[in-house]
């Protein structure tokens, strides 16, 4: 998959190489759960149906930085959202910096901009808005393009048992422990990753050696307890235990994200690997002495042994996310 940074570099790989059409999508797309999904099979369709190319719009950091001057903690990092962007099939993203002048731009100039790289057809959510002010609407995505005899399209609401499917709700619900209905939601195991860090060796002392996962401060971080969980290292799936808080156990006051990988005895320190969260045990606790601690550790390995079985008997449900190292350490993004 091809990848640009801005307008203007675009535009001068098109001065080179034109292209008959492009079918295009705009959004930030964290997590790109089952309602981004939609709109980039049917850009794909469409690219089907016309020769035309297809294209991704996206911003290298959520478009609430500037318009909120914060941003909501992200299901996935760029890389990754790239990454799945490619596995799908899609031939180019075009990765913007949302600048103020961006966001300052008049909704029916972003659209201009949009038709001078050769786009024919625009497929946008049911609430996308866009341009100075929000002002621009999917209602001006229609009329605009028909206007300049294109093709514009408008993909319904995506529902999952019952509820509207959105990134800020699944957000919601992985803060919440409710991890069947988050995965349902983005349609395969909301995942954590990055780098292996040395930690202080206390699961390695009661039996329990585990991977101390880096991640930005960006991420978000789903509901602090135990989880059953798939491991993705240099394309192979192990199976294991992460707890994801304070360990309230040994007083920690910084949250962090540890890995037991079942029947696994290799140092890993610096290396990448992607867990996926498949099964919500337990909340964070206390526990009276690492002793206690290390019973509830048998128990909750006894549980995930039952899960692991369940899921070895499945096709990886991700798929599209076990490239090794998508992050910006060997890919410049």
């Amino acid at each position: 998959m091809k990848q640009w940074h801005s307008f203007s570099m675009f535009q001068a790989e098109l001065a080179k190489d034109p292209v008959s059409g492009l079918v295009a999508t705009v959004g930030n797309f964290d997590g790109v759960h089952r309602g981004h999904q939609k709109i980039l099979a049917r850009i794909k369709t469409l690219s089907k149906q016309h020769g035309w190319g297809t294209l991704v719009i996206t911003f290298q950091k959520h478009t609430s930085l500037v318009l909120r001057s914060q941003i909501p903690p992200l299901l996935m990092s760029v890389a990754k959202r790239c990454q799945f962007f490619a596995k799908s099939g899609i031939d180019g993203t075009l990765l913007l910096e949302f600048t103020p002048e961006l966001a300052a731009m008049p909704a029916e100039d972003f659209l201009g901009q949009l038709l001078s790289l050769g786009v024919k057809a625009l497929v946008v959510g049911h609430d996308f808005t866009f341009g100075a002010g929000g002002a621009g609407d999917t209602n001006l995505v229609l009329t605009y393009m028909r206007r300049h005899g294109l093709y514009a399209e408008v993909i319904p609401p995506v529902k999952y048992r019952g509820q509207i499917v959105c990134s800020s709700l699944i957000r919601t619900l992985l803060r919440e422990g409710k991890l069947a209905e988050a995965n349902g939601m983005l349609n395969r195991p909301f995942s954590l990753d990055g780098y292996v860090q040395h930690g202080k060796g206390q699961g390695k002392k009661m039996g329990f050696p585990t991977a101390n996962l880096t991640f930005p401060p960006d991420r978000l971080l789903p509901k602090f307890g135990a989880y059953v969980v798939r491991v993705n290292l240099n394309g192979k799936a192990h199976y294991g235990l992460a707890n994801v808080g304070c360990k309230p156990t040994f007083n920690q006051i910084t949250p962090v994200v540890e890995v037991f990988i079942t029947q696994f005895s290799r140092e890993i320190y610096g290396e990448y690997l992607e867990v996926e969260f498949l099964k919500f045990l337990r909340e964070e606790k206390k526990f009276a002495s690492p002793e206690a601690l290390q019973a509830q550790l048998r128990k909750d390995q006894k549980q995930g042994e039952a899960i692991w079985s369940r899921w070895e008997q499945r096709k990886p449900v991700s798929g599209l996310l076990h490239t090794a190292d998508p992050l910006n350490k060997k890919t410049g993004l």
